[in-house]
């Protein structure tokens, strides 16, 4: 493996978007950020909380599941669920929560920007407006295989008239209301039949309604006086978005988009290369604004009442017991220390700033007593400069690894594998694995830094070596626990007998960008059986 560093920093990030916060389409309608009905003044008061965050933009999610919400339409269905009923009181009297969202995010200084979800299945087979069940033809039917890939309420775009659907709520919500543009999500990664091999030949089907959104937005913008900004959430590779669908390069290269969000829109990747989406976005008016979610796992994300976090791949797909992570009970999202490093990865990379996402669940469930405070962790993350002056601690983790629910072991909805880890066998004798370790930093402003791994099975007698960038890592510096009874939820995700092994990492022999840790068992305790597993890696950099 040959460590290559992310390409040169820019002097400046461009645009004037440093933070974007998304809002969840359904999660604030809820008890206690509004009540059952809602008022004026809480609506005020939670974008009021919202802006706590530092934002530049506010973006608050309006469309999805072929359904509008926080506003009433003459030609979509409002959305139906239960949270949702919150807001009829308010539309019977003809206000649209969507016009005091907006409203009040100008007065504190914010752009606003209206969001679409393209290919929402929550909720699947049965969840979604009427529309959809009434044309079952323009249902995806071939879906992938795994327990959530369920067809039911996800609609191909192969077909004109659900292109023409879409399109005609984004078109009606651009004209009705003062919105500063619009975003298009797409939280599902079904948009065609499968095998992937169909969206990639569909591509330009998704880009043709894209172009057709542009065309629009700046018809509109020309009506209003100002341009409005059209922006995209998307899968984190540039692979992914293809085998999606969404040929992201044209978009960006040809001027439909104006921002760009990559990232898996569940979990944050600290080892994410964004420097593919960067080159392209470097020279254009396109912004990059990477996805920051609070946790790095499925399995660091829920607790052990879920079987499969617990005994990973141990149940069948489609399972009851398997599908529980439905009734999920969340453990510790990311710190800000957390957070700045992976901020800080992203600006090293070529990012214009970040975006927040599904940010709700750093506040919610069993956290819920950490609203709005918990949006303050946000604000420093807008300034790569101050970001730079505070420690910061990266977290390498195997982002679906333990689960199975996509369809494969490890894998993501998009259908790509993501479970980096370590696996030493015991049956070879001198056994060494890689591991790469994205951190953009620049070392010689560093005065310590360190890693911690969690190896499981890692046991008193077995003995492991170090390199950092083929750099050994002196014995000496190397510090062990061993902790025979496991890890327990009030910790982490839960964990069989492992060793917590920390050593100090020496910045001259680190480099800006991706660096290679080599991990080496020299040594075996006898008796011991069983591979030694490692998908747990923190490195602390303290300036």
């Amino acid at each position: 493996m040959t460590p290559t560093p992310p390409g040169p920093r820019p002097i400046k990030p461009k645009g004037d978007i440093r933070l974007l916060f998304v809002a969840d389409i359904s999660s604030h309608a809820r008890e206690p950020f509004t009540s059952d009905p809602a008022t004026p003044d809480q609506i005020e008061r939670l974008v009021d909380h919202f802006a706590l965050s530092g934002a530049d933009a506010l973006g608050q999610e309006v469309f999805g599941q072929g359904w509008v919400t926080y506003f009433r339409s003459d030609t979509y269905e409002f959305d139906q669920r239960p949270q949702h009923r919150r807001w009829i009181p308010l539309l019977d009297r003809g206000i649209n929560p969507i016009e005091i969202i907006c409203n009040r995010a100008h007065e504190r200084g914010m752009k606003f920007i209206a969001g679409a979800r393209f290919g929402d299945d929550h909720g699947a087979p049965t969840q979604g407006a009427q529309w959809m069940f009434d044309h079952p033809e323009f249902i995806l039917k071939d879906v992938p295989p795994g327990p959530l890939a369920n067809p039911g309420n996800a609609m191909d775009f192969s077909f004109k008239e659900v292109r023409d659907f879409h399109f005609g709520a984004v078109e009606e919500i651009a004209r009705r209301f003062d919105v500063d543009g619009i975003e298009i999500t797409f939280r599902s990664d079904n948009h065609f039949p499968y095998p992937r091999s169909i969206s990639r030949e569909r591509q330009h089907l998704m880009t043709e309604l894209f172009q057709r959104i542009r065309d629009m937005l700046d018809d509109e913008g020309r009506k209003k006086g100002r341009k409005l900004l059209l922006g995209v959430r998307v899968p984190e590779t540039i692979k992914e978005c293809h085998d999606c669908g969404l040929d992201i390069p044209t978009w960006i290269t040809t001027g439909i988009l104006d921002y760009v969000s990559p990232a898996n829109t569940m979990y944050a990747n600290h080892n994410a290369q964004w420097e593919e989406f960067s080159s392209l976005t470097d020279g254009t008016n396109c912004v990059l604004l990477p996805g920051v979610m609070p946790f790095c796992s499925a399995s660091d994300a829920r607790s052990d009442t879920v079987p499969w976090a617990l005994q990973p791949n141990t149940g069948e797909s489609g399972t009851t017991d398997h599908m529980a992570f439905q009734s999920r009970v969340y453990l510790r999202p990311m710190a800000a220390n957390n957070y700045r490093a992976l901020a800080n990865n992203m600006y090293g990379a070529g990012a214009d700033g970040i975006s927040s996402f599904n940010y709700q669940e750093q506040y919610t469930g069993n956290l819920m007593g950490d609203f709005p405070g918990s949006l303050g962790l946000l604000r420093e993350l807008r300034d790569p400069d101050v970001i730079r002056a505070s420690h910061r601690t990266y977290l390498f983790r195997s982002m679906m690894g333990g689960t199975d629910y996509h369809g494969g072991p490890g894998m993501a909805s998009t259908g790509a594998i993501k479970d980096d880890k370590i696996v030493l066998s015991r049956e070879t004798p001198g056994a060494r694995q890689e591991y790469r370790l994205r951190l953009c930093e620049q070392w010689d402003e560093i005065g310590y830094t360190y890693a911690a791994i969690r190896a499981q099975n890692l046991r008193p007698g077995d003995d492991l070596a170090f390199e950092a960038n083929g750099s050994p890592v002196p014995p000496d510096s190397v510090r062990r626990m061993w902790h025979e009874s496991g890890r327990s939820t009030n910790i982490g995700r839960p964990l069989p007998a492992y060793s917590t092994v920390i050593f100090d990492l020496n910045p001259d022999a680190m480099i800006d960008g991706d660096n290679t840790l080599g991990v080496t068992l020299t040594n075996h305790e006898e008796g011991a059986s069983g591979d030694i597993l490692i998908d747990e890696i923190d490195v602390t950099v303290m300036p």
